[in-house]
């Protein structure tokens, strides 16, 4: 075979290894029991682990070795030495062997890293494996041929002889073709079977043929590229909450690796995904643990175009240690963070950030932080059409653009404690598992709303009286969040007065971009308004309350306690003194302090009543309407509540045009 393929110095010494083991055991080619024997030899290939794995041992590779020995033994050879008398028939077997050579062997010609030219005499099913690493080598644009492709490759062509050669050693042909795969081992990188049950490159999982599902974030990842393109301390904290697409912005920064729009110096670059808990699992012996560290670092360290993912970024700290002290992964990894042999891009939350992270000053100090907020509900869908259209193809059922935006506003009322762009997708998901399952085509409500525990049967049940309870109780914060002066940052997305789980119905809202609070004593008092606007809605259609509006007022209570204590906006000197002797949440003060605290909480909830008071009473008709409304549509959408506050607007301000 005339590849002119380039080897590399581990293949060729790899290959030296067999032609040297040819002699011992008469071979005339390096044929398929040499490679496999030689592999099982090779630390960085992997097939000696997966062989101990199986319990393959040493003796048993020679004993296969030996009972081999004869298939491709010159046993023309062994007759020609019995027949030295006659030379006439000595000649015949002369003939014959080069004919038998000629036939089922051929030269593997090769060029090494340096341009200098060489060759193996191979036999014929060896021919056919390094044909089909070197098509794996130009398909996955690898100008060097590597051990590991040539292990590849023989796992790749369905070849009886080596299917037969494997079940004598007691591996099973068709288990091993799933350990050994391109897709496993390596796609365009790749990694020592050692690390491969921990360690995963992110590189081969990303299929350029499709657009990238993930969108927007580019001043996110344009951030996390800059601090990458740094000298020195180049790891990045990805920090938010669960749910805001943490991890997408890592895999938007792989699909750039792969289509090239990654920064010039990043263009070869592999980001590795590590499983830390994978890590730390099954050693059960001391020092086992410390070992996997020490290759994965070594590995990463030897690597000069890998970036290191870590999910879960706090897991890191006391990962491998038996007991509190002792070194752990978070550790053993501060060397390298701090010469800057390897990139190291982590995420996680931030409470585990600031409990765990900010705790150790040293490893902190090693990474900058990102933080990823949560979309606004305007941007959800630009940022998962991409998803969505996979999901549709996955699932064969359509959703339409304002069912999608139907659906971003029920994760807002029924998921209000996940983080979209999460729960919205998930939504989406299971809405078209429903289509799918009632064979429906596409998305409709009735799919998007059968995922939640909305209790409609106890919303039909309920009396007329307490539907309207809630109905004014949500209108009541609506209306404070709408109308309120200061409070324009608050974005109002949708009511619902539909029962859910421990709730029985539900004002969404998100904060604006575009607005920043002036955060002075009026905006508190506006924001304990907001808090308590059920309450005072409830007050002037029932004369009483609710226990939903006690739970307003317990939570007006706790603002206005840090209003005074922690921001030092109370109208008494005492009160200003008090956010000095805030250790806790809630410190223990002396009973004078407790007395001024208690009477300066009480004056502010008691402005903030009277401020949502007034803010209500002047919309009265208004509160009516949006009531009236909600008991025919018991879940209504911003633009449903802007329609109608907008004609509420325009009728009013003709009728003082008349009125003037």
């Amino acid at each position: 075979m005339d590849t002119k393929m380039v080897f590399s110095q581990l293949l060729i010494d790899l290959l030296d290894s067999c032609m040297g083991e040819s002699e011992n055991w008469s071979f005339d080619a390096i044929n398929s029991p040499l490679l496999i024997r030689e592999f099982m030899y090779d630390d960085d290939a992997g097939l000696g682990e997966y062989a101990a794995e199986k319990n393959v041992d040493e003796e048993a590779i020679l004993a296969f070795l030996d009972s081999h020995s004869g298939l491709r033994r010159n046993l023309l050879r062994e007759n020609k030495e019995t027949d030295k008398k006659n030379e006439g028939e000595n000649q015949a077997v002369e003939e014959e062997e080069d004919k038998y050579r000629s036939e089922h062997d051929t030269d593997l010609v090769f060029v090494d890293e340096k341009g200098n030219e060489g060759k193996y005499p191979i036999a014929e099913e060896v021919r056919i494996i390094f044909e089909k690493a070197n098509e794996i080598c130009a398909e996955n644009h690898f100008k060097v041929m590597d051990p590991i492709h040539v292990l590849v490759a023989m796992f790749t062509v369905d070849d009886s002889t080596l299917r037969s050669y494997l079940e004598d050693l007691c591996l099973n042909y068709r288990q091993a073709k799933k350990e050994f795969t391109k897709k496993d081992i390596f796609k365009t990188r790749m990694i020592p079977y050692s690390l491969s049950g921990f360690l995963s490159c992110m590189n081969s999982k990303v299929n350029t043929k499709k657009p990238c599902e993930i969108l927007m974030r580019d001043k996110e990842v344009e951030q996390i590229w800059n601090i990458c393109l740094k000298k020195n301390k180049r790891n990045t904290a990805i920090v938010g909450d669960a749910g805001v697409g943490k991890t997408a912005l890592v895999e938007k920064m792989v699909y750039e690796l792969e289509v090239g729009t990654c920064p010039e110096r990043f263009k070869d670059y592999v980001i590795y995904s590590l499983d830390v808990n994978a890590l730390i699992a099954g050693t059960t012996l001391r020092g086992q643990t410390e070992e996997r560290i020490k290759t994965l670092i070594q590995f990463l360290e030897e690597q000069d175009n890998a970036i290191l993912f870590i999910d879960e970024l706090h897991t890191i700290l006391g990962a491998g240690a038996c007991k509190s002290g002792e070194m752990d992964f978070a550790n053993a990894l501060k060397p390298t963070l701090a010469r800057g042999d390897i990139i190291v891009i982590g995420a996680t939350t931030l409470d585990e950030y600031e409990k765990y992270i900010m705790q150790d000053s040293a490893l902190s100090r090693r990474f900058e932080k990102i933080v990823v907020e949560e979309p606004k509900a305007h941007e959800v869908y630009p940022m998962i059409k991409n998803k969505i259209q996979a999901l549709s193809e996955f699932h064969h059922v359509k959703i339409s653009r304002s069912m999608v935006e139907y659906a971003i506003m029920i994760a807002n009322c029924f998921a209000f404690e996940k983080k979209n762009p999460d729960k919205t997708l998930d939504l989406i998901d299971r809405s078209m598992v429903v289509a799918s399952r009632k064979k429906k085509k596409s998305v409709d409500k009735n799919c998007i709303l059968a995922n939640y525990q909305i209790f409609y049967e106890l919303y039909d049940g309920n009396e007329n009286e307490h539907k309207k309870v809630t109905a004014y109780h949500e209108v009541g914060h609506y209306l404070i969040g709408k109308f309120s002066p200061r409070l324009e940052h608050l974005q109002m997305l949708a009511v619902s007065i539909m029962p859910a789980e421990w709730y029985l119905g539900v004002t969404c809202y998100e904060q604006r971009k575009d607005k920043m609070p002036f955060k002075n004593k009026d905006f508190y008092i506006d924001m304990l308004a907001f808090h308590l606007g059920g309450r005072v809605a409830e007050n002037i259609f029932t004369k009483d309350f609710t226990s939903g509006a006690g739970q307003d007022l317990n939570n007006a209570t706790r603002l206005a306690f840090d209003v005074i204590t922690k921001c030092g906006l109370g109208s008494e000197e005492g009160t200003r003194n008090s956010i000095f002797l805030n250790t806790e949440d809630y410190p223990m003060l002396s009973e004078k302090s407790t007395n001024l605290v208690n009477s300066e909480v009480q004056k502010l909830i008691e402005l903030a009543y009277q401020r949502a008071l007034s803010i209500i009473e002047e919309r009265k008709e208004l509160l009516e309407v949006l009531v009236n409304q909600l008991l025919k549509t018991p879940i209504m959408s911003e633009m449903e509540l802007d329609c109608i506050c907008k004609q509420y607007m325009k009728e009013k301000c003709e009728e003082e045009y008349i009125n003037d």
